[in-house]
């Protein structure tokens, strides 16, 4: 056989080593470098990039996220016309006789006597829909706003005055010189996404009399190295972390506009914020991560 014929010389060697300068200590097999993640430089925004978006939930891994929990995000066209992307996910809601009949225990039991013995609320049940639109961004070149992903609307809509997933490179720019940039919530569309804009919009309220600061202020943090996809690839990329009264922000700090590439709301705790927009729920609804990047032409199936 061809191995045979290989380890004969081989031993052969062994033989005559050891018997002309006595017998030696075996070495050790050189050891092999752990893979480490490619980094991703530079991030250019341009038609066919791909970002998906996972909930942005500690401790879990991506694995472990259901598929109906993603969003994915596509750039259809950018330059001077703004910027358009197209997005879909799938949703799990509940079924209109399951709510109504949830209402209806609700009135039921508020009309009730205290004698009355008390009814097992009903089960819920929920269907998956799939849910997307195509947003333009007119302003994207000139706006300041960030406008949270949990507040797209569907279909098709247009959304003035704000750079959609990004922050404005003088915010950016702000942000590493100064330690601090001005970048407000995109809020002012009567098209956003219902609880959730109803929901910030409160809470951004709510802590505009508490907090002694403006709201708008973010506040640098730590450079850090951010683990994603990337075009199938485990990578890595350099971030700058920032922080406001909603939560905390990392934001692409290579070649490339900077996009916000996780949010973690995590408002102070307050009497109103905890009754009226619970910290909770905000992270439900508002919270994300971008678990992976395909800038690989998708190929019509």
């Amino acid at each position: 056989m061809p191995h045979s014929r290989l380890a004969a010389p081989a031993l052969f060697a062994v033989l005559a080593l050891s018997c002309g300068r006595g017998s030696q200590e075996p070495q050790p097999a050189p050891a092999t470098p752990a893979s480490r993640p490619a980094s991703l430089l530079a991030l250019p925004l341009s038609p066919g990039l791909i970002l998906a978006l996972d909930p942005n939930l500690p401790g879990v891994d991506g694995e472990d996220l259901p598929e109906s929990a993603r969003r994915e995000v596509e750039v259809l066209e950018f330059g001077k016309g703004g910027l358009r992307l197209r997005w879909s996910g799938r949703v799990r809601i509940e079924k209109p006789d399951s709510a109504r009949r949830r209402e209806e225990w609700v009135r039921a039991r508020a009309n009730a006597p205290q004698s009355a013995t008390p009814v097992a609320a009903p089960p819920a049940a929920y269907e998956s829909r799939e849910v997307g639109g195509t947003l333009l961004f007119p302003d994207f070149a000139t706006a300041t706003e960030f406008l949270l992903p949990g507040l797209w609307p569907e279909g098709v809509a247009t959304i003035a005055g704000s750079s959609a997933l990004w922050i404005s490179p003088n915010a950016f720019a702000e942000l590493k010189a100064a330690g601090r940039a001005t970048v407000p919530f995109s809020l002012s569309s009567s098209r956003l996404r219902n609880p959730a804009a109803s929901l910030l919009k409160r809470a951004f309220l709510l802590s505009s009399e508490a907090s002694a600061g403006p709201p708008q202020l973010w506040t640098r943090e730590t450079e850090t190295d951010f683990s994603l996809r990337v075009d199938g690839m485990e990578a890595h990329v350099k971030a700058l972390g920032a922080r406001n009264w909603f939560g905390v922000y990392t934001v692409f700090a290579a070649d490339g506009p900077p996009l916000v590439l996780s949010v973690m709301p995590g408002p102070a705790p307050s009497l109103g914020l905890d009754l009226f927009a619970p910290a909770s729920v905000l992270r439900t609804l508002l919270g994300y991560r971008v678990s992976e990047v395909v800038r690989l032409p998708r190929r019509n199936s």
